[in-house]
């Protein structure tokens, strides 16, 4: 399939698709000569800041790449049928180690095929890019084939993952780096790490700081409380609203307004955050020292649930639309306002201690699935709370062992 260039069916895709959204973004691409000789197999790695990026890439791009894209996506019918049989996507599940995954990039590659990733697993929340694990570097190792590192620049401040509209301004796809069989041959895995690592990284504050291209939106703060679950001020949980520009405590009052550079400005000197990174590395940290001085048995944070989901016969199946989840000391505590059955019983409370949870992600909508013994689990909460703490506190939990 690499060996081949484009495929009729990315020939087709470029052709009708590939060409509205290369309107639509403005999406324009630098070195992307240097990618010429390197027809597969190929591993093309990038940042992940937006839900088109593997089109972005695509559209641009002189031969066909695989994605791996996330295996719930391969439970939505039409998506399902697109990623399967017109672009041969390769799922992934997020948040667990997935030995499948890699047999079938292994594959893959052996037949010849150029396979993309997206080494963060996920969409960046503030556009910055997240830790890059020595797995990456390892994946590298393993495969031993050439290696494209493409940056990703506006993805995000056109549409930000925490909002529901878009602004307008260009994207663009630029190579950083190819990385040849013959060099990988050569460098030691914390080499490899490091190289990674460099040219991987990428930061939509410090791009910005150069570029300095307008994406303008009356609606810029809107959706921004799902980032934003504590106020720097008063320091509570889910208090921020937004409208137009501006994300607003509703318990002090502390604001920031939104501009067209993806910059912010609030209302308090003592504040005084122009990045929403700023604002997101306090939180984060903020949030794991509120964890590490709570009492055991005592509630952090309790949001209003809308959705909850226990494993089926084949599928996941819902049980309640109305409960509370709460984050305790030792876990996540849900109860329900009528009694759901759960493995044979009835039950008004379900508790996930920790230690028993494997891996927490979020999903479209949202939605937060987790895994706790082994079994899946999703719920979801209102729409104007944030899912990113529940997977935060979770990471700072598990890097404390």
């Amino acid at each position: 399939m690499g060996k081949s260039g484009l495929t009729p069916a990315f020939r087709f895709l470029k052709l009708t698709y590939g060409n509205y959204i290369k309107k639509r973004y403005s999406i324009t691409a630098e070195g992307i000569e240097d990618v010429l000789p390197f027809r597969g197999p190929c591993i093309v790695f990038a940042n992940h800041t937006h839900t088109l990026d593997p089109f972005f890439i695509s559209e641009v791009y002189p031969y066909t790449i695989r994605w791996v894209a996330g295996s719930y996506l391969f439970k939505m019918k039409g998506v399902s049928f697109l990623l399967r049989h017109l672009v041969r996507a390769i799922p992934k599940v997020q948040g667990r180690s997935d030995l499948e995954t890699i047999r079938n990039i292994s594959r893959a590659l052996k037949e010849g095929d150029i396979v993309g990733l997206f080494p963060e697993g996920t969409r960046s929340w503030d556009g910055e890019m997240m830790d890059i694990t020595a797995a990456t570097a390892k994946l590298v190792r393993i495969f031993h084939v050439p290696v494209v590192f493409c940056h990703i620049e506006g993805g995000f401040l056109n549409k930000p993952r925490w909002s529901d509209k878009e602004r307008r301004g260009p994207v663009s796809v630029r190579v950083v780096k190819v990385l040849t069989e013959e060099e990988i041959s050569s460098l030691s895995l914390p080499e490899i790490t490091e190289i990674t690592a460099k040219y991987l990284s990428f930061s939509t504050d410090e791009w910005q700081e150069s570029a300095h291209i307008p994406y303008p939106s009356e609606s810029a703060a809107e959706g921004s409380e799902r980032l934003f679950y504590l106020c720097p001020k008063c320091h509570r949980f889910s208090t921020m609203r937004s409208g137009g520009r501006e994300v607003v405590c509703s318990s002090c009052g502390f604001s920031a307004t939104f501009d067209d550079y993806g910059r912010i400005r609030t209302n308090d000197d003592d504040i005084p955050y122009t990045k929403l990174s700023e604002w997101h590395e306090w939180e984060r940290k903020e949030l794991g020292e509120i964890f590490d001085r709570t009492e055991e048995g005592s509630t952090i944070f309790t949001d209003s649930g809308i959705l909850f989901q226990i494993p089926g016969k084949k599928k996941l199946e819902t049980v309640s639309e109305d409960f509370t989840v709460t984050v305790t000391k030792e876990g996540f505590v849900f109860i329900f306002s009528s009694p759901i059955p759960h493995e044979g019983k009835s039950v008004e409370r379900l508790f996930f201690p920790f230690s028993s949870i494997e891996s927490v992600v979020i999903n479209a909508k949202q939605t937060i699935e987790f895994y706790a013994d082994g079994k899946q689990y999703r719920f979801r909460t209102a729409l104007d709370r944030s899912a990113l703490k529940y997977q935060e506190i979770y990471l700072h939990v598990k890097a404390k062992g």
